[in-house]
């Protein structure tokens, strides 16, 4: 069973956030630590794979997602938060520095 509200929860952050695919792919990428010194690459396609419910993200894609949301992973994987629930928590969320 996938998640049903999940990529229009992608596409609320993305809203939310004001940007492009473009964007929101560098900002993404910009928010998970490289590993074995390589970036990790999103491409803007596959932000729209995500959104049109074509592919799920990974979790670390999921929680570079919460990060610039600033809302609980949670509230992002969870069908039981519904999208009026999660709109309302966007922003609201103070995450500890790494």
């Amino acid at each position: 069973m996938g998640h049903i509200l999940l990529p229009k929860k992608l596409l609320a952050i993305r809203d939310f956030l004001n940007l492009s695919q473009v964007q929101i792919a560098e900002s993404l990428r910009s928010e998970i630590p490289p590993k074995g010194g390589r970036s990790y690459n999103i491409k803007p396609g596959r932000i729209s794979e995500y959104e049109n419910g074509r592919r799920n993200p990974n979790l670390v894609v999921l929680l570079a997602y919460a990060h610039l949301a600033k809302v609980h992973l949670e509230l992002i994987a969870d069908d039981r938060f519904t999208l009026e629930v999660f709109r309302g928590q966007l922003g609201k969320h103070r995450l500890a520095k790494r």
